[in-house]
């Protein structure tokens, strides 16, 4: 039978116990509660770039990087307190090793639950890199006797982290949210085919009644070219952004697609919308919107063939989300032009002409392959026609 410990002794066990028990319980509502896919806030990625002196592109890259870095250090310097004290170098060996892909695999987890599929294993290179930098950072110090204090602080700072990111991501969830019902209100005044395409990215970009979003010009245009993807291109997008669609609103929203064209093609509305959506989420660890659509583009064209059609429809897709988000001047010179209507010619070229329905024995025969110098002459020549549509530039 053991020996009973003495009343010093179970207090200081139990006090053990409880450290691991909440240190384990907040890593995991950390991850339960992070956004997918966990996004930088907008002025954070506006420092960047005020402060490096670059392109907002390359600022919103670094912005990312850094708050994932942030936010996984901290949970592996907090998961630390999870753990009992290794009594041998090997054994602190293997926890600094299994911890971080602990961490990482309770995560994946959670984020294929939140997405309805397994995350693509590029999503995973930050985070483990991360959580074994914060895994090391907090067993080297643990064991010299300041881990708890450490973690404590870790706590505090993802803290403020958390509250300082995740109310601009949700606020983008909620602008989002809200140009959705409001498109799908318009339904009974849309009108049908090519024309509705127009109406619809001009009900998207119009200013909220009542200034309901207190937003930026590019928030605003963000949230609006969101919403153009989930209603025009594919609902499940609004799961990476944190929208909820009722059964309600998707009936609203399938109401809305049906029928959109541009250039008298549907196929070309959802590639337009989808590809414009992708450039929003311009995100290193957004993969997984980005496989959802190539997934959703692919099926467009199953059975058809390679489309440059289909090509041109997602490059102008893009180039449409960056003139309309380079800068506030770029949103407010979009939003005011689309006030003054919806040309067709500034926003989408005539591709009607271009080679379409190519299996991979004609394309390989005619194009080489992608990168060949036929397919890249083929490629300029669709820029060359989206340099030649006025609303496609980001400076308005």
């Amino acid at each position: 039978m053991s020996p009973r410990l003495p009343e010093p002794g179970r207090a200081a066990t139990s006090s053990r116990l409880t450290t691991r028990a909440i240190a384990a319980g907040v890593v995991v509502a950390a991850l339960i509660a992070m956004p997918v896919p966990l996004l930088p806030p907008h002025r954070l990625a506006q420092g960047v770039q005020s402060a490096l002196g670059i392109e907002w592109k390359a600022a919103y890259l670094f912005a990312a990087i850094g708050l994932h870095l942030a936010f996984y250090g901290s949970l592996g310097v907090l998961a630390t307190l999870a753990l009992d004290r290794a009594s041998s170098v090997r054994k602190r060996l293997l926890q600094a090793a299994i911890l971080p892909c602990l961490v990482v695999g309770v995560a994946v987890l959670i984020r294929s639950i939140k997405l309805g599929h397994v995350p693509v294993a590029a999503n995973l290179i930050v985070p483990v890199l991360a959580c074994v930098a914060g895994v090391g950072l907090g067993l080297a110090l643990r064991y010299r006797g300041a881990g708890t204090r450490l973690a404590l602080a870790s706590v505090l700072a993802g803290t403020a982290l958390w509250g300082w990111s995740a109310a601009p991501s949700s606020g983008l969830a909620r602008a989002t949210q809200m140009h959705l019902q409001r498109l799908a209100a318009a339904v009974p005044m849309l009108p049908a085919g090519e024309a509705r395409f127009g109406a619809v990215v001009r009900t998207a970009f119009a200013p909220m009644a009542g200034g309901a979003l207190q937003s930026t010009a590019v928030e605003h245009n963000r949230a609006a070219i969101l919403a153009l993807g989930i209603v025009l291109g594919h609902e499940r997008l609004a799961r990476m952004v944190g929208v909820e669609t009722p059964p309600l609103l998707l009936d609203e929203i399938a109401a809305v697609r049906a029928g959109t064209a541009l250039r008298e093609r549907e196929d070309w509305a959802r590639h337009y919308a989808l590809s414009a959506a992708l450039a929003v989420l311009q995100h290193p660890f957004a993969s997984d919107a980005a496989g959802l659509m190539k997934e959703q583009l692919d099926a467009l064209t199953q059975g058809s063939g390679f489309s440059f059609g289909d090509l041109a429809a997602d490059r102008a897709g893009v180039r449409f989300a960056a003139a309309a988000t380079h800068s506030d001047a770029a949103a407010t010179g979009m939003q005011s032009r689309l006030r003054r209507g919806f040309v067709i010619a500034d926003f989408f070229p005539a591709v009607a002409d271009l080679p379409e329905n190519l299996t991979v024995e004609a394309f390989r025969r005619d194009y080489g392959g992608v990168g060949s110098r036929r397919y890249r002459q083929l490629a300029a020549e669709i820029e060359a026609r989206l340099d030649g549509c006025a609303a496609l530039s980001p400076r308005l």
